[in-house]
């Protein structure tokens, strides 16, 4: 699908002032040189640059951003990444389902840390932090302390060295982990079966209310 300057600028809700301005920064690809017309790929590109607006980047960060790892664009519905295949720290938080002033704060506890940053003091993270952020939530929903979490990621991240062939003392790093694990192990199986319980309690007690409401009836 191809667009006229007014027709895409309408269509992302910006004025065709603003779309000349993000052309001239190279933030929107310039229209086909003949027909003066915009592929799909334009509205989407002018959707990454909203969307990075929304969270608070002036134009000219966004301007650096895209010069230094590219903006991510979305495709087919599919939430895309950046060019390096990195996050921004607002990519990050969208994706983990908290906002930016949480991922700062995980990272000033150490929590969180970025893969990299860029010239322009940019943090980028790995994806695998998706799944880092997902864990300390869930881990919060079991009224863990985040200097509790803090010690259960450094357990999870730890890779200790294996003995040596024919080295029959396990190391006391591992025999450490073992223990670490198994407590937390068990204080899982004891918050499952704490659930089990109350949530058995309050069914009872809905399925009586329900019944007298229904008799009311």
């Amino acid at each position: 699908m191809l667009f006229s300057a007014k027709e895409l600028a309408k269509r992302l809700d910006i004025t065709p002032e603003t779309l000349i301005e993000w052309c001239d920064k190279k933030l929107i690809s310039a229209p086909e040189t003949d027909s003066e017309e915009y592929p799909e790929g334009c509205y989407r590109e002018g959707e990454s640059v909203k969307k990075f607006l929304a969270m608070g980047y002036a134009l000219a960060d966004i301007v650096k951003i895209k010069k230094e790892i590219g903006l991510p664009v979305r495709d087919s519905g599919k939430m895309g990444g950046s060019v390096t295949g990195l996050l921004t720290v607002g990519e990050l938080a969208e994706a983990g389902g908290v906002n930016t002033r949480t991922v700062k704060f995980w990272e000033e506890k150490r929590l969180l840390k970025p893969y990299q940053r860029t010239e322009g003091g940019f943090r980028l993270y790995e994806k695998r932090d998706v799944d880092r952020i997902k864990l300390i939530k869930d881990l919060q929903t079991f009224n863990y302390t985040l200097s509790e979490i803090g010690n259960i990621l450094k357990l999870m991240d730890t890779m200790p060295s294996l003995p040596e062939t024919g080295d029959s003392e396990i190391p006391a790093e591992l025999e450490k982990m073992c223990s670490s694990l198994e407590y937390l192990v068990d204080r899982m199986q004891e918050t499952r079966q704490a659930t089990i319980r109350v949530e058995s309690l309050f069914s009872k007690r809905l399925k009586l209310i329900l019944h007298l409401l229904k008799n009311e009836k």
